[in-house]
């Protein structure tokens, strides 16, 4: 009796090798316990040093998991080295060197391998440990958890003024500072159990477009987990957060209604660059203190930006290649020495090789991952999800500085999507008519 392979025709049995390698990848793999991990240490606020290093529970994951994740990296089994990694790596070298040639040895050392922990280290485990879209997935359903959870906390405080989290792990462990601001509409800034109320709202913010595209199933607990992560960002009552929500709904929105037209991103990126030149031409003012005036709360704070601008990009012209790292930057003697925008202090600090090798890798992930086709509709969701997310922290970041917890979530989320590469190579699916191809 003949078997029913050798029965079929023979492009069906030619197909059946790259069929049974389509359902195995659609078979679900068994996320890590060290995704959740990160996610909930970043939460964390406490601290503990050991000799001079002042470590936290995420560096702790990042310590012990940096080791493993370069050598699978090196080795080729998270896939094959891409540009996205090469110039995370430059950036990350870079700005290692430059804290080492500034700061010395002695100095210099203990920065510069925190550095590299944070920016490479989260990296490459989002490289190692979410490798198709059911890990993805999980990783936005436990970054949705955890808003959730920190929401009545951050609703208590908006009413009471009192961080509950901070103050509670500070009856046992040295804890961020409490920070006292001005109430807003009548209501206290959250501040959770990060080290300032913007950095909640960045956090909150990055989960809104994910959770939305990129849940999984049920599509529905997805929304909600929207409108959780909205409230969240909410209750921080920050420019900066309430920017890269309103960045992400614009895009959502635009995702939305251009699915048909051809080169939809392009003509998007289009109307942006035209309006940055009218504005250019027609204000007296440059279109980043337009940008500024409108985003703030207040003019003060809109006018102090303004000056840190000016006086952030003077200290980058000043120190072009190698910035001034740690050492305080140029500014007249009554200006504070925070500067309220991730990119600029990436330039001041560590000179525009650094500014660009950061920012070309963050751009690197957006349009590679843009330009991918004919991927499945879930794979496809996850990938929009991801780059709207990117963009509209990337917007919020002119406003805000990043710095721990929050900036190794985003140095997390860049890699979180590297595996799209490699199964954009794999796989082959047949169309769908829910699928829509992303036209950058």
């Amino acid at each position: 009796m003949q078997s029913i392979t050798t029965r079929m025709p023979r492009q069906v049995g030619n197909a059946l090798p790259s069929i049974r390698r389509q359902v195995a990848v659609a078979q679900p793999t068994r996320s890590s316990r060290l995704v959740p991990l990160l996610i909930f240490s970043l939460a964390m606020p406490f601290y503990f040093y050991v000799g001079p290093t002042r470590l936290s529970p995420y560096r702790l994951v990042l310590v012990a998991t940096f080791i493993p994740c370069l050598i699978a990296w090196l080795s080729g089994s998270v896939g094959r080295v891409r540009r996205q990694d090469i110039l995370m790596l430059l950036a990350t070298t870079w700005s290692a060197a430059v804290l080492l040639g500034q700061h010395g040895i002695d100095k210099g050392l203990q920065s510069a391998g925190i550095f590299v922990i944070e920016t490479f280290g989260p990296f490459l485990f989002a490289r190692r440990y979410i490798r198709d879209v059911f890990a993805f997935q999980h990783m936005v359903r436990c970054l949705v958890l955890l808003i959730a959870v920190l929401l009545p906390f951050a609703l208590y405080e908006n009413f009471t003024g009192t961080p509950i989290l901070i103050e509670l792990f500070g009856k046992v462990f040295s804890v961020y500072p409490i920070g006292y601001y001005e109430p807003r509409w009548g209501l206290s800034r959250a501040q959770g159990p990060f080290e300032h109320q913007i950095l909640f709202g960045v956090v909150c913010s990055s989960a809104f477009a994910l959770s939305f595209l990129a849940y999984g199933v049920p599509a529905r607990m997805g929304r909600l987990g929207s409108g959780v992560v909205a409230m969240a960002v909410c209750s921080s009552l920050s420019s900066g957060a309430f920017l890269s929500v309103a960045v992400q709904v614009m895009l959502i929105v635009w995702d939305k209604i251009t699915v048909s037209v051809t080169r939809r991103w392009t003509i998007l990126a289009s109307i942006i660059v035209s309006a940055y030149l009218v504005v250019s031409a027609l204000s007296n003012r440059t279109p980043f203190e337009v940008f500024i005036s409108y985003l703030t709360f207040n003019a003060d704070t809109s006018y102090m930006r303004v000056l840190i601008w000016q006086y952030g990009t003077g200290s980058v012209m000043t120190h072009p290649m190698f910035g001034t790292a740690l050492h305080p930057w140029e500014r007249p003697e009554w200006m504070p020495g925070s500067i309220d925008n991730f990119w600029l202090v990436t330039a001041v600090r560590y000179g525009i090789p650094g500014f660009l090798f950061l920012a070309g890798g963050f751009l690197a992930v957006c349009f590679g991952l843009g330009r991918l086709k004919n991927l499945p509709f879930d794979v496809e969701q996850c990938r929009n999800g991801l780059i709207i997310t990117l963009c509209g922290l990337a917007f919020a970041a002119c406003t805000v500085h990043v710095w721990d917890a929050p900036y190794v979530l985003l140095m997390f989320l860049l890699g979180s999507g590297m595996w799209m590469f490699e199964h954009n190579n794999q796989i082959a699916p047949a169309p769908s008519a829910a699928h829509d191809t992303y036209s950058p």
